[in-house]
């Protein structure tokens, strides 16, 4: 019988906590062994007192493990405490502001039935806020290989390195934990990972709600001036990991991927003036990428990095219309790099 695990990290959530687990203990039958983590990451509101009313009522045959940290110690670590405590053949992560439609693992546990030898499952999610799903389009089962896989994250198209959403096999996750302290640790956790996975598999149902209304998300204060230092230090260790080990099939694509979340504080910092060490890091990061792009004779890229990432445009990143429209000189940008890059090899 396939075995999956659930793994919800808790902290401050008992608005939304509820809805979650309900979601989880809900689930149609569906053929597999079920077991549901919840690492209580030291919440500070009633969070779990919420989940325990419920679990405790619960008859049924998912298997609830409580694990509880002794401090604070944030997202990634309470997903790396879910994964060290699983056993197995699948993990799915959510989030526990988040919630799962009654039939996700039904056709999960489907798709892996008929595609044994998939690493990894994909469903459509449903983002409330914009009443929109993602991937569009997906009308049947679609697999996708290595090269498809990686190539789509770093353009933002089928697949994002969001964590949940994804039914993955352990012995794969297992070597690919969450980067402790930081933010944004679902883009290296899945750069990394996808470079791994053989095959995916998109299913052609909504399998998941992401509930982005979240005040205290990261998505919703990512640019406060409060987490511009953590937001800093992430973007440098990112950046760095990247530079260390890039796709070299695709390395502009991969540099102008990066740029996305590099381009946000190294504005933020001119914006609020400041100037500190992580202020220094990420100045000394603008100056690698440039400089190991012009090392591998990349010199469009190279001339897009600076033109982005130096004054007077850099400055324009002021001006709402342009940070909207930026998407248009991403876009361009990469064609023409995706060209000179194939002539290049």
């Amino acid at each position: 019988m396939i075995s999956i695990t659930i793994i919800v990290p808790v902290y401050n959530v008992e608005k939304y906590i509820e809805k979650c687990i309900r979601s989880i203990i809900n689930q149609k039958d569906c053929g597999a062994s079920i077991e549901c983590i919840i690492v209580d990451d030291c919440t500070l509101d009633n969070s779990m007192s919420i989940i325990h009313s419920i679990v405790d009522e619960y008859v049924g045959c998912i298997n609830f493990v409580f694990l509880k940290h002794e401090q604070n110690k944030g997202l990634s670590v309470a997903r790396n405490t879910g994964i060290d405590a699983a056993h197995s053949d699948f993990i799915l992560f959510v989030d526990s502001d988040d919630w799962l439609p009654q039939d996700t693992l039904f056709w999960f546990v489907k798709a892996i039935h008929k595609n044994p030898h998939i690493d990894m499952f994909i469903g459509i999610r449903y983002k409330t806020k914009e009443g929109a799903t993602f991937p569009e389009k997906i009308t049947k089962e679609t697999r996708y290989d290595n090269y498809q896989l990686r190539k789509f994250l770093l353009n933002y198209q089928i697949v994002t390195c969001s964590a949940w959403n994804k039914v993955i096999k352990s012995q794969i996750i297992k070597s690919h934990k969450f980067r402790e302290g930081i933010i944004f640790e679902d883009m290296p956790w899945a750069y990394s990972l996808f470079n791994t996975i053989k095959s995916a598999l998109i299913i052609p149902h909504v399998t998941y709600i992401y509930e982005n209304d979240h005040p205290n998300s990261i998505v919703n204060t990512a640019n406060s001036r409060d987490n511009l230092p953590i937001q800093m230090r992430s973007v440098c260790y990112i950046g760095n990991v990247l530079l260390d080990a890039p796709y070299k099939d695709m390395y502009a694509d991969s540099i102008i991927y990066f740029l996305r979340y590099f381009l946000v504080p190294l504005r933020l910092q001119y914006e609020y003036n400041l100037d500190n060490e992580d202020c220094k890091e990420i100045k000394q990061l603008r100056r690698r990428l440039i400089l190991t792009s012009l090392k591998k004779r990349r010199l469009f890229l190279t001339a897009f990095l600076f033109f982005l990432s130096y004054p007077p445009t850099f400055y324009l990143f002021n001006i709402g219309w342009f940070r909207r429209h930026y998407y248009i000189i991403e876009k361009i940008g990469r064609v023409i790099a995706n060209l000179l890059e194939k002539i290049h090899h």
